[in-house]
């Protein structure tokens, strides 16, 4: 595990979790607008709506760092807020800033929403497969201290997670999710029976699996839920998941009907 990847200059070094992440967005970039020129989508509408969905994404991802973690910023001053260069960025948050900019981009060009939500659904769990492999590199994430035979001990001096101590893998178990998530998605892609199928499913399963990952996990920047009176019963991840969940399955109950309506035979007498 190594957090920086080359320096540049003995004040300047190339961090790997900024790599991944950079690897991962091209990557998913250039499958989408594969994809949209497919669905018949005006070419690179993917490339622009990626851009402002990774400003947005990198936005919504330090907003919520710096929510959750309040209290070290209250008094820091701005410049502490914006240096995101040492990590700092929490997943939900990212998730909620993009699928904000992509809903407000694809309504303002006129583009099918639905269809272009299910388009990114199968790339976001392979974006997160990237980004995991940065978290481990960096030791950010890290799991709660553990004696089973697949534990990982760090020992790079700049690595976040306590040194010396066999923890969780917990990096990698969300490397393992996403990428079933990813599998799972693709193989919808061809039989879904509405747009936005896929976008749901994703909202649907990836928050119990974070929220089970959760349960493992053993750094405390994440934050908890009315720690005052829960204790570290309840992450803010997990808070988030069962908001996302909801409103996932509020979803399916509005599009399964609106399906329903649609279906060629709705309404036909025997």
């Amino acid at each position: 595990m190594h957090p920086v990847l080359f320096h540049l200059t003995e004040t300047f070094s190339v961090h790997t979790y900024g790599v991944m992440i950079a690897v991962g967005t091209l990557l998913a970039v250039l499958i989408a607008n594969r994809w949209a020129r497919a669905e018949g989508l005006p070419a690179e509408t993917m490339t622009d709506l990626g851009f402002w969905a990774i400003v947005a994404g990198v936005v919504g991802a330090r907003l919520e760092y710096i929510r959750v973690n309040w209290h070290h910023f209250q008094t820091a001053g701005l410049g502490p807020m914006l240096n995101v260069r040492d990590g700092g960025l929490v997943f939900y948050g990212g998730l909620i800033g993009v699928l904000i900019a992509f809903v407000l981009l694809v309504v303002r060009r006129r583009l099918p929403v639905l269809k272009v939500l299910d388009i990114m659904a199968p790339l976001i769990p392979f974006g997160q497969m990237f980004g995991r492999l940065g978290c481990f590199a960096a030791g950010c994430c890290y799991g709660l201290p553990t004696d089973k035979p697949w534990a990982v001990t760090f020992t790079d001096p700049m690595a976040v997670a306590p040194k010396g101590i066999a923890l969780h893998p917990t990096q990698l178990y969300a490397v393992g999710y996403a990428a079933a998530l990813c599998g799972l998605l693709l193989f919808l892609r061809g039989r879904k029976r509405f747009d936005g199928q896929l976008i749901l499913t994703y909202l649907t399963i990836y928050p119990i699996l974070r929220s089970l990952n959760e349960l493992v996990r053993g750094d405390l920047q994440r934050g908890f839920v009315m720690e005052d009176l829960l204790g570290q019963t309840l992450s803010n991840a997990q808070f988030i998941s069962l908001l996302i969940a909801a409103a996932a399955a509020v979803g399916w109950v509005v599009m399964l009907r609106a399906s329903k309506d649609a279906s060629p035979g709705r309404g036909a007498k025997a």
